[in-house]
């Protein structure tokens, strides 16, 4: 059951990526309207089952990624053959060969682009062995042609020829060059993603736009039978290998404006040759843009592309506001709190390739020293000690400069006393100005997070003692600064710092991380956790979770009913709620609004912001919308953790939602309670086992 389960999923969404989704629905729709010509229908039905056959034969693995290209270009090379020839034993034939040398040309490029290239095989081998079909049936008499005009009733004659060139164009994409099946697959886009839909519709009529002016005759451009490339190049741009955004849809205009050019210059060179262009401008726009935008490390760079434009925007922002998964994330290089005293672009000297260090002194009663502070004893900082603030090795140090007297700075040694430390990580840590003689470690040492390394001191271009600290990705002194943040630091007024950028004047520490805590917030596989789920008086259901753990290792809350995943882990020693995955409305998104996140410490009460995705406070705005104004992607909620109990506000609109967590004395939570709408949610444990 479990296999035939597997290939029917595989069937729908390969016909789905047709149209670069992943949806059952939007396949089974497709295949059904395959069936308005039983001779395509036929071919790709025979083109896909045969690509499962070969793939198996020869010991191709099932990888879902892989597979749904293998299948989805053979897809398209079957619809090929069923469109231009009538079904008979050669035409079977030819698609049963047509597929497996799809199969092995898909697997072939898909090896080289992705290992050299990075990129996407699109619908290239589809291309290719279409041409090398149209080219070799041409010494084929046996084979029938099959009549194009046989369908025409599938057109609908009172329709503008603008509307009819959208709708025969988008039908084409399933080799279907009508009306209805246009209409049919047009709305269904619609119906599953509006962003795919305002990119298929913008993308033909700017592309017939620009055509029409160059020919000078929009009965020309409406009529183009190949304006499909338009809608392909627009809808991969725009909404497939980036993030939907406004200057994503700006760049999608521009590759379909420059796909224009390039349809004109194929049909022209590959009209001599007979042969039909197919996918060529989509591919060859498509593969520039996403190779240029990945060397440039683009920041719209879909890095994850999900089943919808909509479902890759939210995680985006998901993880963009939550998580940074790329910056270098230093721990703060000393204990207690300290002041900052000049953050990044600082008004001093964090400048041009400087710009992103921090410099961290001493203060109480917003002063820097004691008495006159004519003196360097009388700083509070000055000889107090620095800690590693990474896991790694020393690279490089120095401690001979003398400490400069008030007022005074070495102009010539800059740095001062310093030491470099290397990351496991990849990057390098600088910590300059130390006390002479302070050094703690020498070249060579291994050195751990929290290790004392040396003391704050004023050698080098420093008036008075201080320490400055920065992120370099080469090991000499003095090197160019990048920007990092501080994955957890705790401020004097209790706010809570996680993976941010501090400001001056800021008086941070690093926080203390409770074991405690931290395996109260531990769950292993199986354990199961049972909830009582009450709206105001009324008891609703009871809902069971059990820990799972996916392919990747990552582990998750699973429900049952709803076969919902809420998944979790530690982070940055906070507990933190990833991502929640669900195809129907799940009570789970109340645990989610609750405990986003929760720092692993002990010390007294916390504030913070946490950003929560899309999928958990859904925007009133419309995605499709949204997509142009991040800051209406974006739900924020303030936290308050005081001793085992989290409490939350989320204003979204001009509503606000309550919510309260307990954490249990042995393991995970007592009970949850969301106030929403003057609706009150509670969930009560009831049940566990662990």
């Amino acid at each position: 059951m479990n296999i035939i389960k597997s290939y029917l999923n595989n069937l729908l969404f390969s016909y789905s990526t047709l149209l670069f989704l992943k949806s059952r629905l939007l396949g089974l729709i497709l295949l059904l309207t395959t069936f308005l010509n039983p001779t395509i229908a036929t071919t790709g039905l025979i083109a896909w089952a045969t690509t499962f056959i070969f793939s198996s034969f020869v010991g191709l693995k099932k990888n879902d990624e892989i597979a749904s290209i293998f299948t989805y270009n053979s897809l398209l090379v079957g619809f090929g053959i069923g469109a231009i020839f009538k079904i008979t034993y050669l035409s079977i034939i030819m698609t049963i060969g047509s597929s497996i040398l799809t199969v092995l040309l898909t697997y072939t490029l898909f090896s080289i682009f992705a290992t050299y290239l990075k990129l996407p095989v699109l619908n290239i081998p589809f291309a290719l062995v279409s041409m090398l079909v149209a080219l070799a049936s041409v010494r084929y008499s046996a084979l029938i042609l099959d009549s194009f005009n046989s369908l025409n009733f599938l057109n609908l004659k009172f329709l503008p020829l603008s509307i009819h060139g959208l709708l025969s164009n988008i039908g084409v994409l399933i080799f279907l060059p009508y009306d209805i099946p246009g209409l049919i697959v047009l709305i269904s886009l619609l119906f599953l993603s509006r962003i795919t839909f305002g990119l298929a519709v913008f993308s033909y009529f700017i592309g017939t736009l620009i055509l029409a002016i160059f020919k000078s005759s929009f009965t020309i451009a409406f009529s183009e039978f190949y304006a499909f490339n338009f809608i392909l190049t627009g809808i991969a741009i725009g909404g497939i290998f980036l993030i939907p955004s406004k200057r994503s849809y700006i760049l999608a205009m521009i590759g379909v404006i420059i796909s224009v050019f390039i349809l004109d210059a194929v049909s022209i060179f590959w009209s001599r040759f007979g042969i039909p262009i197919f996918t060529l401008p989509f591919n060859l726009i498509v593969l520039l843009f996403v190779y240029v935008l990945n060397s440039l490390d683009h920041e719209r760079i879909n890095r994850l592309i999900k089943a919808t434009p909509e479902k890759s925007l939210i995680h985006h922002y998901n993880f963009q506001e939550r998580f940074d998964f790329l910056l270098p994330k230093p721990f703060l290089p000393f204990n207690g709190f300290w002041n900052v005293y000049q953050a990044f672009d600082g008004e001093w000297t964090h400048k041009g390739k400087w710009k992103f260090a921090y410099d961290f002194n001493i203060v109480d009663n917003e002063t820097s020293y004691k008495n006159e502070g004519l003196f360097l004893e009388d700083y509070y900082c000055f000889n107090k000690p620095i800690v590693c603030p990474i896991s790694g090795y020393v690279v490089d140090c120095f401690d001979n400069y003398e400490d400069n007297q008030i007022g005074n700075v070495d102009k010539i040694h800059n740095w001062g006393n310093f030491v470099i430390i290397y990351s496991n990580f990849g990057y390098y840590t600088e910590i300059s100005h130390l006390k002479k003689k302070s050094l703690k470690v020498k070249i060579g040492d291994q050195v751990e997070i929290g290790q004392i390394i040396a003391s704050c001191g004023n050698s080098g271009y420093s008036p008075e003692p201080h320490i400055h600290f920065q992120i370099q990705y080469l090991q000499v002194i003095g090197s160019t600064s990048f920007k990092f943040k501080i994955p957890n630091a705790i401020t004097k007024s209790k706010n809570f710092v996680n993976d941010g950028i501090l400001k001056k004047n800021d008086e941070v520490s690093n926080y203390h991380f409770s074991r405690i805590l931290y395996h109260k917030l531990q769950f292993i596989l199986d354990d199961i956790l049972v909830y009582q789920i009450k709206k105001g008086d009324k008891i609703l259901k009871r809902m069971v979770l059990i820990v799972k753990m996916d392919f990747d290792g990552s582990y998750y809350f699973w429900e049952q009913a709803t076969n919902a995943k809420l998944y979790f882990g530690t982070k940055d020693s906070c507990f933190v709620l990833y991502t929640l995955e669900s195809q129907n409305k799940t009570y789970l998104s109340y645990i989610f609004k609750s405990i986003p996140k929760i720092p692993i410490t002990d010390q007294g009460e916390l504030f913070w912001e946490e950003a929560l995705p899309l999928n958990v406070v859904p925007n009133r705005k419309p995605l499709w919308i949204s997509s142009i104004d991040k800051k209406a992607l974006v739900a924020k909620g303030k936290y308050h953790k005081k001793d085992e109990k989290i409490y939350g506000e989320i204003k979204v609109g001009n509503s606000i939602i309550h919510t309260e967590a307990s954490i249990n004395q042995q393991k995970g939570f007592d009970y949850f309670r969301v106030e929403e709408n003057k609706t009150v949610i509670e969930f009560s444990l009831i049940e566990k086992n662990n």
